[in-house]
């Protein structure tokens, strides 16, 4: 037994894998019961869940529901997931500061890639000017180049899946779980080669303009 605001309540059980981000737990309970325990009116509710018999087409009933109640909105669980993910993401500054350190992880991401691949161009430019003087086409050599690209590519996925790995271990034991689904997984991998491929075209563009008669000179 528990207290909830001077209300005597009965705990019949507990959930797993529910976060929030705020401070208070989440309650579970009727609806009589919570409007006993938060002392609000009936007016004031903001959600109500509604658990489907087997068997129920949801559809159907999120249609009679709407009819029955045109002043209210009715979603079902996978539109309500989806809206929820949305107000997170996009109208909160948790959200926000998620999306602006991710895209200032891309852009550094890209700077550096482009530096590493840049200066390892720049070390072998002699070597790169004589295969062109040998008759190479700029397709070989970018070839090289994008290679290497994707050699930095896998290297960093493999590290950063590694590292990810351990922190989500790390967070099903904290206030908010991070998932990381095959579907993100896959699409970081893609993203990753991408990136790594933006970032050859500063050393593309040096090897498009290279004079294979420099190999010639002192």
């Amino acid at each position: 037994m528990v207290e909830i605001n001077e209300y005597r309540a009965k705990v019949v059980g507990f959930t797993d894998g529910i976060r929030t981000f705020t401070t208070s737990p989440y309650v579970f309970t009727t609806f009589k019961n919570a409007q006993d325990y938060t002392g609000i009116h009936e007016d004031q509710i903001n959600f109500v869940l509604v658990k489907a018999a087997p068997g129920v087409d949801i559809g159907k009933l999120k249609a009679d529901l709407q009819a029955r109640l045109p002043d209210n909105d009715v979603f079902t669980t996978a539109e309500f997931s989806h809206m929820t993910q949305h107000y997170w993401m996009f109208t909160t500054g948790a959200g926000i500061a998620v999306l602006m350190a991710a895209a200032l992880g891309l852009a550094v991401g890209i700077a550096v890639v482009a530096q590493t691949i840049y200066a390892t161009t720049m070390d072998h430019i002699r070597e790169y000017g004589t295969l062109k003087a040998m008759g190479a086409p700029n397709r070989y050599v970018l070839g090289v180049i994008l290679q290497q690209a994707a050699l930095a590519a896998a290297m960093g996925y493999a590290i950063g899946m590694a590292v990810s790995f351990f922190v989500v271990r790390g967070a099903a034991s904290g206030g908010a779980n991070i998932l990381l689904s095959w579907q993100t997984a896959v699409g970081l991998f893609f993203l990753t080669v991408a990136m790594c491929a933006t970032a050859a075209v500063v050393s593309v563009n040096k090897i498009l303009s290279l004079d294979p008669a420099m190999v010639f000179k002192g």
